[in-house]
């Protein structure tokens, strides 16, 4: 990646190849911010733009192909769980996004949101890119065809090189795309992801201008931690997606470069208007904060963030996530979760005899 480290630089403070800090990793909104249409539509142009206002430096859609041929940001084959007809009914069947034009596409159907106001449009690729561009947010795109001629990839390369310019985005797929675009296509001087439980490491470590991607959820801890020092040696930048504790926690005791996520906010660098800060030490201050935290009114669109250093055991939930801690020594965590119309809800339980908080920070956040 060191391609787009010389290119993106000036607009976003990448991690080096290796020794990166927490506050150097870059946060991917994961189609965008919608954290499952509560804030606004998967892969739409809301999400992006929120995805800006949370702090994201980098953005995540997928490409169908409609049947006249127009790209559009769309994950699923049909249009069933994303969108909405115009009405704000459910779609009851399973049209299938190529068996549309673009403009019935537009006519008959709006994405999915709980919100009247985000109820809008499937987006074209080259609509979605340009947005991303005013919002100076780094985009994978992620086609979702399986195009054994590469027409339709190089139709999205260019599209992307339009706005972006050559190598100044990512394309990420199951690696079918990226086998096409480097071996049928000849094209070397696109940046891709590969996804490593999918294939070999080896297979993408190949690719050369690859960043790797690590599952926190299809390796144990073991071999994710040997999978990304593996690729930390081989100069390679790597990516792991999370939503819940356990898996950010992997990802917080490695070497990760970029962070894919539909749920969690991006690491708290001074954006948005902070409106709750409690910070000390002992049960009884953790309590305290978990009473502020319930007094404050339900925040529109915001993040709760969580750092603690404790020894023994107890249960937290976070704003809506629940989950256990458990150590026989002082070790520390954070989380950090994106709030939607809610309550920053943050609750200490079943805490052990021998539980101790030798430092703790919770901050809420209002966009």
């Amino acid at each position: 990646m060191r391609r787009i480290l010389a290119i993106i630089l000036p607009m976003i403070l990448l991690a080096g190849c290796a020794g990166n800090t927490l506050e150097e990793r870059v946060f991917i909104a994961h189609r965008g911010v919608n954290m499952s249409y509560a804030a606004a539509g998967e892969n739409s142009l809301e999400a992006v733009r929120l995805a800006k206002r949370a702090g994201f430096k980098a953005i995540e859609t997928d490409v169908r192909l409609t049947r006249d041929s127009v790209l559009v940001c769309m994950h699923d084959h049909t249009l069933r769980r994303t969108c909405l007809n115009p009405d704000g009914s459910r779609v009851d069947k399973s049209f299938k996004v190529e068996d549309f034009t673009m403009e019935q596409l537009k006519r008959n159907f709006v994405l999915r949101s709980p919100k009247e106001e985000m109820r809008t449009q499937i987006p074209t690729l080259e609509e979605y890119l340009k947005v991303c561009k005013e919002e100076n947010l780094l985009v994978f795109i992620e086609p979702k065809l399986n195009d054994t001629t590469g027409r339709h990839y190089l139709d999205i390369i260019s599209c992307a090189d339009t706005i972006f310019g050559r190598g100044n985005y990512i394309v990420t797929s199951n690696n079918f795309a990226n086998g096409v675009i480097r071996d049928t296509l000849g094209i070397t001087d696109v940046p891709l992801m590969g996804i490593l439980y999918q294939t070999t490491y080896e297979d993408i470590a190949g690719k050369e201008d690859v960043i790797m991607a690590i599952s926190t959820s299809r390796f144990e801890q073991e071999a994710y931690a040997a999978n990304v020092a593996r690729s930390k040696a081989d100069g390679l930048q790597t990516e792991s997606h999370a939503d819940n504790f356990e898996r950010f926690d992997m990802i917080n005791n490695a070497e990760i470069d970029y962070v894919s996520t539909d749920f969690l906010a991006p690491d708290w660098n001074g954006q948005g208007e902070t409106v709750l800060t409690v910070k000390g030490r002992g049960q009884d201050k953790v309590f305290k904060a978990s009473e502020a935290c319930a007094a404050l009114p339900s925040v529109p669109f915001g993040a709760i963030y969580l750092e603690m250093e404790f020894s023994g055991s107890a249960k937290v939930m976070l704003a809506g996530q629940e989950f256990a801690l458990a150590a026989d020594h002082v070790r520390s965590i954070r989380h950090q979760v994106l709030l939607s119309d809610m309550i920053p809800e943050f609750v200490l339980s079943d805490v052990s005899d021998d539980f101790a908080a030798r430092h703790f920070k919770v901050r809420v956040v209002e966009f």
